[in-house]
């Protein structure tokens, strides 16, 4: 069921803060287990609710061990989070942009691949950002007058850059780490897959009942990673006047 290798499982793992993580998934385990019949024919049975289940257990006993022992990050892993924040805030701006000067036109929306999503995983936005900027250039004289300028455009360039060396440096982070803590890296990645397609699927099903829909989400988690980062991308393009 899942498309993600195990080294991908493990950098979001090392990506993604625990706490928020376990309270999310137990929060979207909550909301599945009373409505399990509905979700039964949508792919979501009972031993898919027990391996979140058991993750959720292993995973919250294997931080308390952390938290005792005072864990903290990697230096690497604070900066990646920072520059994947950036990098984002600006990918979504190009996108609101294109939607401007694009809305009414289905084949340049496709062509700016409006509707991708990437996860948590750096490679995919480091992809779909460089597709973006790349496009913002071939169409400068369309979208210049909503300010994708040579400026805008480099800020975008400086940030590919830093993605793919925050993604080398993460890495080198996730091969270096001890064979437990690596599975226990594994394992949140695991839950952060099936919780994230369980919200999926969960939205599927009840798309005509909004009330029961809107349970399924990611308020916990993006409230919980969002908080005081506040990120904006003046600083870069301050960085690249």
């Amino acid at each position: 069921m899942s498309t993600l290798s195990r080294e991908e499982c493990i950098e979001l793992g090392v990506s993604i803060p625990t706490a928020p993580l376990i309270d999310w998934a137990a929060d979207q385990l909550a909301a599945a287990r009373s409505r399990e019949a509905r979700l039964e024919h949508r792919g979501i049975h009972s031993p898919y609710l027990k391996e979140m289940q058991a993750l959720i257990g292993t995973i919250t006993a294997a931080h308390a061990t952390l938290a005792r022992v005072k864990a903290v990050p990697p230096v690497e892993v604070v900066d990646a989070r920072r520059i994947r924040e950036e990098a984002f805030a600006y990918w979504q701006e190009a996108k609101q942009i294109v939607k401007v000067e694009f809305g009414s036109n289905p084949d340049m929306l496709v062509k700016f691949r409006l509707g991708v999503r990437t996860g948590r995983l750096i490679a995919n936005l480091t992809r779909e950002l460089d597709c973006i900027v790349s496009l913002l250039g071939a169409h400068s004289a369309q979208l210049g007058w909503l300010g994708v300028t040579e400026t805008f455009r480099r800020v975008g360039e400086v940030l590919i850059g830093r993605l793919k060396e925050a993604q080398s440096k993460l890495d080198s982070v996730c091969k270096a780490l001890p064979p437990a803590l690596a599975e226990h890296c594994f394992r949140k990645g695991r839950l952060y897959d099936l919780t994230r397609k369980l919200v999926r699927i969960g939205q599927l099903e009840f798309l005509r009942e909004p009330e029961q829909a809107a349970v399924f989400n990611y308020s916990v988690i993006r409230r919980e990673l969002r908080a005081g980062s506040e990120v904006r991308v003046k600083g870069v393009q301050t960085a690249v006047r």
